[in-house]
């Protein structure tokens, strides 16, 4: 297939001009002709990043690390994230946990994570199979204050999650307590209809 210019298209790209093909080009910021705008907090460091995918297909980066606690010299606070639980008592899967929408890597127990100074979202939620135990909580963090967040998983994987400034109590004791009694009751009964 040809365009207009006598050149050879890709045919795995899709024809300028198509539905949903954005054609905006990326704008410099003010004072900095010809320069793209640089991602993330002032004072990070550009991130270089290999191609992924096959050729022809749009490049998705994968997703960034929560950014460091903001500019060198400026004052920043702490989030100590309490994850309730352990893979023993919990999920032997560690739950995933994001900060402004930035993942951060956590392990059950106290994480620190520092953040820069104002409202921050915490979520998280577990994966068994499928993604379970949803849940978030908005924190306001001052400059060199310690913020405590909470998060609790679910005893079953249809129920969200326990999140906040307090330990969480675990949602759903009272469901798997019923599925324990009704599978003892189905055995006690096939066991004693076989003999």
């Amino acid at each position: 297939m040809t365009h207009p210019g006598g050149g050879q298209q890709d045919p795995w790209q899709a024809p300028q001009g198509y539905p949903g093909q954005s054609q905006h080009q990326p704008q410099s910021y003010p004072g900095q002709p010809g320069q793209q705008p640089q991602q993330g907090y002032p004072g990070q460091p550009p991130q270089q990043q290999a191609p992924q995918g096959y050729p022809g297909q749009p490049h998705q980066p994968a997703p960034q690390a929560y950014p460091p606690a903001g500019a060198p010299g400026m004052p920043s606070g702490l989030i100590r994230l309490t994850l309730q639980g352990s893979p023993l008592t919990s999920n032997i899967l560690t739950p995933k946990v994001q900060i402004d929408g930035y993942p951060v890597a956590v392990s059950y127990g106290v994480n620190t994570i520092p953040v820069p100074p104002g409202p921050h979202r915490v979520s998280a939620h577990a994966t068994w199979i499928v993604r379970y135990g949803q849940a978030s909580y908005d924190v306001d963090v001052a400059p060199g204050q310690t913020a405590e967040v909470y998060y609790a998983a679910p005893f079953v994987q249809f129920m969200k999650g326990a999140m906040g400034p307090t330990k969480q109590r675990r949602k759903g004791v009272s469901v798997l307590v019923a599925l324990i009694v009704v599978v003892i009751l189905l055995v006690t009964l096939i066991a004693v209809a076989g003999n």
